[in-house]
């Protein structure tokens, strides 16, 4: 069972994982845009996301993935975070909530 169906991001982060989901062919990265999206305010640099679980098991995914990117092409000078800071993002949900899934 999920701990918690939420996530803190960084502003930079959150644009960047829009765009990422956005980009991704399949139906459900864009569900997961959508709802990220409508939960981002301008102005606001850390967006609490309020997410279906299932949904927030494939956004840390997704996160997880856009920091293996760093390896091979994102620079944190383009996208304006670290690696470290996508880590940040789901170490600190973890200290927080728990495991995503308690087996």
């Amino acid at each position: 069972m999920l701990a918690a169906p939420i996530v803190t991001l960084p502003a930079p982060i959150a644009r960047h994982l829009c765009a990422d989901l956005l980009s991704r062919p399949e139906p459900l990265g864009q569900r997961l845009a959508a709802l990220v999206a409508d939960q981002i305010f301008a102005g606001d640099a850390r967006h609490t996301v309020t997410l279906p679980p299932q949904a927030l098991d494939v956004l840390l995914g997704v996160l997880l993935e856009i920091s293996i990117d760093f390896a091979d092409d994102l620079s944190a000078e383009a996208c304006g975070f670290t690696e470290a800071d996508i880590h940040d993002v789901i170490d600190l949900h973890l200290h927080h909530y728990g495991p995503l899934w308690d087996c």
